[in-house]
């Protein structure tokens, strides 16, 4: 029977997704493996050690690249239960700050409101807007995060200093392996990841500039 012209569905790439970072992961842990051994075998001061460290912490990044392809693979999943947009917010920021002492985020919780959706997913979903804010910001200014209702929806804002995205950069930028950032390693999954979240639930992702600053809106309807 001839297949349909359309035949390469979401469905179909998320499998490949999964299939490729199962695959990768395999061939990344060989190496980590093998390196860790040549590491144990050579003298700290050696150049050569020097060039196998370098090997072993391309293949972690690999690695940790790989977790976050899969995961922006399993957005589509995830379960859903009532969950606290505020606490959400408050664990997100709170966990942020462990990870970026020096970086001042004020947040403004004051929706109350619940959506259907899954609370690590949440809560990790504003982790990776905060790191992108943190990434893009100027060195000491602050974070600002709020949530709101607005209607059936509720509205949760992430604003910065930064320069905001490039015109080129800013219609495609949800999609996997778009990024401004220049050099960065696994960079391009973040907003990929948020934007695979909020389609799943029924929501929208916003990015715009308001008095000089990028502010990144997440809509999700009320549970």
């Amino acid at each position: 029977m001839p297949l349909p012209t359309n035949a390469v569905t979401n469905e179909t790439i998320v499998r490949f997704a999964r299939k490729v970072s199962h695959d990768l992961n395999n061939f990344s842990t060989v190496v980590r493996t093998y390196s860790e051994l040549l590491l144990s075998d050579l003298p700290p001061d050696s150049p050569t050690y020097a060039d196998v460290a370098e090997i072993q912490r391309a293949a972690e990044s690999m690695v940790q690249y790989l977790q976050r392809i899969t995961k922006f693979a399993r957005a589509g999943s995830l379960k859903r239960a009532p969950v606290s947009v505020d606490a959400g917010a408050q664990d997100a920021v709170s966990l942020f700050a462990t990870t970026a002492p020096t970086r001042l985020v004020q947040l403004v919780a004051q929706s109350g409101a619940t959506i259907l959706a899954d609370q690590l997913w949440w809560r990790d979903i504003l982790l990776e807007l905060l790191q992108n804010a943190h990434d893009a910001a100027p060195t000491g200014s602050t974070i600002v995060v709020r949530t709101d209702r607005d209607g059936d929806s509720v509205a949760v804002c992430v604003e910065d200093d930064g320069a905001g995205f490039p015109d080129a950069v800013l219609a495609h930028a949800v999609e996997p392996m778009v990024t401004g950032k220049a050099g960065g390693r696994g960079a391009g999954m973040g907003l990929a990841i948020v934007g695979a979240f909020v389609d799943t639930l029924g929501g929208t992702l916003e990015v715009e500039r308001r008095d000089a600053r990028t502010v990144v809106t997440v809509r999700l309807p009320l549970a």
